[in-house]
């Protein structure tokens, strides 16, 4: 195991020197490709696109998210069941997340309905996704018109346009369908699986065959993250291809998913599932957080994820550790978009200078 230390210390000065690098030699844009879903996607995928805006790329161009669909609960679940389309939550994030900072789309998009009718709780993107996919007949073509209505600095693609549910194999052997019910059981997870087995939009292999980096995570483990990689094809061809793979670990455990879990046993799931050393780096964060706040976390059973003393599950990859600015405002734990996209495009900038 190779450990790197600190690649983006003294105030990220790695980061701009390889920025500056790519401007000289005329790169066209580092192409970015995303997987994930829930918080995590948004986070990484606000900050690829200011970092694209500040080194002078269209982000556009050059970040893509592919966003698991797999959620059964909340207003995403009821326009499952009510409309039969894909669930759109995870999807409007996304869409939020590369909205143009000051457009009021973000707004727009994430608005509730409140009050005692059949839209309550629901979110107004939710609802134009599931109007745009009863038109046209498919969720993929439904989130393409939509990113077409709304400014957008980057593309998202839902991961399958097939409906889809999540099955889990408990350590104690019972066996649990829908994402919901499996993470209301609060139980140890043994092995997911999609059922049907579904193939992967099409644009979204093209994406990854022609892309300079592939960031997976932070994320859900068993919600966000393996889901996404157990649609057909998408890890086999992640294992392929020469772009620079990152893993992007947790800051923290979560409470009746991964109790417990270091880092080796996030890896280990994600191997386990998908057959395939999938990383060329897996990035850590060093920076430590807010005392008052990692305590109230801690009260709920959530604790930071350490690093394993065991290397067994890391392959080829190599831990990079760096100051990725926690982010504890509004009393959460979260990393920093714009810290944890400058260490992205970093590593993602020395493997095309290789």
């Amino acid at each position: 195991m190779t450990t790197e230390t600190n690649p983006v210390r003294d105030d990220d000065g790695v980061a701009r020197r390889t920025a500056r690098q790519a401007s000289a030699s005329h790169w066209p844009p580092v192409r970015i490709v995303a997987l994930g879903g829930g918080t995590g996607l948004p986070t990484v995928l606000e900050g690829l696109c200011t970092e694209a805006e500040a080194c002078g790329e269209h982000a556009r161009d050059s970040v893509t998210a592919v966003v698991t669909v797999t959620d059964d609960g909340g207003s995403s679940g009821r326009l499952r069941r009510e409309f039969g389309v894909l669930p759109p939550g995870d999807v409007r994030n996304c869409l939020v997340a590369f909205a143009e900072t000051n457009s009021p789309f973000r707004e727009l998009l994430q608005h509730r309905f409140t009050g005692a009718s059949a839209f309550d709780g629901h979110a107004v993107g939710n609802l134009l996704l599931t109007a745009l996919c009863q038109m046209t007949g498919d969720f993929p073509e439904a989130v393409r018109r939509l990113s077409e209505l709304v400014p957008l600095r980057g593309r998202v693609l839902p991961s399958t346009g097939e409906n889809v549910r999540l099955r889990a194999e408990l350590e104690s052997g019972e066996t649990l369908l829908g994402e919901t019910t499996i993470v209301g059981k609060r139980a140890a997870i043994r092995r997911l699986s999609l059922e049907p087995s579904p193939r992967p939009v099409p644009d979204v292999v093209r994406a990854l065959v022609n892309a300079d980096g592939i960031v997976i995570g932070p994320g859900s483990l068993y919600t966000s993250i393996i889901p996404t990689l157990l649609v057909e094809g998408i890890a086999s061809t992640i294992s392929a291809v020469n772009a620079v793979r990152i893993y992007v670990a947790n800051l923290m455990t979560e409470p009746g998913e991964t109790d417990g879990y270091r880092l080796d046993d996030h890896l280990r799931a994600i191997r386990l599932h998908t057959g395939w050393d999938l990383f060329d780096y897996v990035l850590v964060n060093n920076a430590p957080f807010d005392p008052e706040i990692a305590e109230r976390y801690s009260a709920r059973g959530s604790f930071p994820v350490v690093r394993s003393s065991s290397a067994r599950w890391l392959g080829t990859a190599r831990i990079v550790e760096c100051d990725l600015a926690p982010d504890d405002t509004g009393g959460k734990i979260r990393h920093q978009p714009r810290a944890l996209a400058r260490a992205i495009r970093s590593l993602v900038a020395a493997g095309r200078s290789v």
